[in-house]
């Protein structure tokens, strides 16, 4: 870290934004965070930690394992990849080589029927700052799927940033599989989205007008938190000047493979189409907000505020999108992934499945479904 520090530039006592590192065009790389169970499907506590560690340790050729938050789950790390292709082959490797080491593992963006109170937390300086923060905010263990998009340049990433900003609520709603909290139907498609609601700093992406307003607004948030860096500032979408990349970080935990690669090509189809077309107006940080919020509670069942001021169908504003995804990605043979999109348009939605699930077989069904569906590198 020093060498990262030494070329970062630190304004007042707390906020240090690192110069940005030019990354990749249009590159994509995924964070999925996977839950470790049992037999049952019940979230595994202490006893996931030997399992993770010996994954962590043994590591993959197809990319990075590392520990969470929660001790009872692992991240799965792709490397910089030019498609989604390459990340579906990168995540159905790794999810192959922990369960290789006895981890049994679950796709989900809250798991369905986990305590109140039962997280466990692990413990490292980062970890202990987090916890000493939220307090009893960390009640039970939430899991995201979270794409980067690599950038070359500020400029290039406000411009996806933008454009990515007024997808949110499409992205939320897509990926939205968490109806149940505690056993209980939360009546909400998202209710992972929910609870991230009450942490710190953890917001819709703000309206920004510039690179320097970013910084701006990141360094009097970490002021003003007492933070250490940049990185406790947890918008749902947020540059990684380090890193290069814009990261998107709202989408649940989801089980099939093929529709985490879909829904990788749709942020890196957004970002395309929001650099070589950008949207001519900006919404407001209000305006997002009801229409995340209708996206949490009722996926892709409601209506939002167009970026032409118009509300429409989320439905017809995501059909529209992803054919435009699909256009900006086709001439270089990168549109194959947005497949999986458009069937989970087309099909049932994932609130929806389980909710039939559990109404058919009760919520061992669900959890086992979850299970099978994560261990499927097929699908």
């Amino acid at each position: 870290m020093t060498g990262l520090h030494a070329r970062a530039r630190r304004t007042g006592d707390h906020g240090l934004v690192p110069d940005f590192v030019p990354g990749g065009d249009l590159t994509v790389g995924v964070e999925e965070e996977l839950m470790v169970v049992d037999a049952a499907g019940e979230l595994l506590g202490a006893d996931a930690e030997p399992l993770v560690a010996r994954a962590c340790d043994a590591g993959s050729s197809a990319g990075v394992l590392t520990s969470e938050v929660y001790v009872d789950q692992v991240e799965l790390n792709s490397p910089v990849c030019r498609s989604a292709e390459e990340v579906l082959a990168s995540l159905r490797q790794l999810r192959s080589d922990v369960s290789g080491h006895g981890a049994r593992l679950m796709a989900v963006g809250v798991h369905p029927t986990a305590p109140l109170g039962g997280a466990v937390i692990a413990s490292s300086p980062r970890y202990d700052r987090i916890v000493d923060e939220y307090a009893g905010l960390l009640r039970t263990p939430t899991a995201a799927l979270q794409v980067h998009v690599g950038l070359p340049d500020e400029r290039t990433l406000m411009l996806a940033y933008r454009g990515l900003r007024h997808r949110m609520p499409l992205l939320r709603a897509l990926a939205a599989g968490t109806p149940y909290w505690h056993g209980v139907d939360s009546g909400l498609a998202s209710t992972r989205s929910a609870i991230l609601r009450s942490y710190p700093r953890t917001t819709l992406p703000p309206q920004l007008s510039s690179w320097d307003d970013y910084v701006a607004r990141t360094e009097a948030m970490t002021a003003a938190a007492e933070a250490p860096d940049h990185t406790y500032v947890w918008w749902e979408m947020r540059p990684r000047p380090l890193l290069g990349t814009l990261e998107v970080r709202l989408m649940d935990a989801v089980p099939s493979l093929s529709a985490v690669a879909g829904l990788t090509a749709l942020v890196q189809g957004i970002a395309r189409c929001a650099i070589e077309s950008p949207d001519p107006v900006d919404l407001g940080d209000d305006v997002l907000a009801v229409n995340d919020h209708r996206a949490m509670r009722h996926g892709l069942e409601t209506r939002v505020v167009d970026v032409d001021q118009t509300l429409r169908p989320l439905r017809e504003v995501a059909a529209r999108v992803l054919a435009d995804a699909r256009a900006a990605l086709a001439a270089d043979g990168l549109d194959a992934p947005l497949d999986a999109v458009e069937a989970m348009l087309l099909g049932e939605s994932e609130p929806d499945r389980q909710r039939r699930l559990v109404a058919a077989g009760g919520m061992p069904a669900l959890l086992a479904d979850l299970v099978a569906r994560t261990a499927d590198l097929e699908g």
